[in-house]
């Protein structure tokens, strides 16, 4: 029987391309300073598609953090100037504009009837901590969370099982005890990692079907399915 579930922000809770797409846009035309070649430069490196207006699956910016976007974008190797693109970088995490994937008061129902079937919820995130804790209040979801980690707050941000771990050991479940819902392979990979009961693929994301499914023993349309889906497989307690 599961006891606690780990959420992933972007894509399952957060309309990913919405909410991203023109903020990675304005942040790559402020970096290039009116460099149109690097612009583009810095796109591609992120895993724009310019085609769809979207982001490739499994690309930097799809999947990865800061760090992974600090190391694509900066072409100088100085330590500094690294420093400063990451605080730039998460600064405009933390400013940009949020947008969830289904309305808030929905959100807010779903949390809850987990929460109240005795479920302890986390959320593990590639983004920069102080967003997502910032989102997680916008949305009004705090209150149900015993955990928010951001890349920042471990030493091994995802794929690596820290996330995912962190959670645990914070709220005393074992590995075995959770299940993790992303919409990203790394999502996936940390749960493996770090020996997770269930992993549950959702496809609201940037992965399809065919990606997700070699690496989810579940997949779902989008994370309202769950309760369903939970029930159904007897996954929790029912009373």
């Amino acid at each position: 029987m599961l006891k606690g579930i780990v959420f992933d922000k972007d894509g399952v809770l957060v309309d990913f391309d919405r909410t991203w797409v023109k903020m990675l846009l304005d942040m790559a035309k402020s970096w290039a300073d009116g460099d149109e070649q690097k612009n583009l430069r810095l796109l591609e490196s992120a895993g724009y598609d310019a085609t769809n207006n979207s982001f490739f699956s499994g690309s930097v910016w799809a999947a990865g953090n800061t760090d992974d976007l600090v190391l694509a974008w900066d072409e100088t190797g100085d330590r500094e100037r690294q420093a400063e693109l990451a605080q730039f970088i998460n600064q405009r995490c933390i400013d940009c504009e949020i947008i969830p994937l289904f309305p808030i008061e929905d959100l807010q129902g779903l949390f809850e009837g987990l929460s109240n079937r005795g479920l302890k919820l986390g959320l593990t995130t590639n983004d920069v901590e102080a967003s997502a804790v910032r989102t997680m209040d916008a949305f009004g979801l705090s209150r149900f969370l015993s955990l928010v980690v951001g890349y920042d707050s471990v030493e091994n941000p995802k794929p690596a099982a820290d996330p995912m771990l962190a959670f645990g050991h914070h709220c005393t479940l074992e590995p075995f005890q959770l299940a993790v819902v992303g919409d990203n392979i790394h999502d996936m990979e940390m749960a493996q990692a770090g020996g997770a009961g269930v992993r549950i693929g959702v496809l609201s994301g940037n992965s399809t079907a065919d990606e997700l499914r070699p690496h989810a023993d579940f997949l779902l349309d989008t994370v309202m399915d769950l309760p369903h889906l939970l029930a159904a497989e007897k996954l929790i307690e029912m009373s």
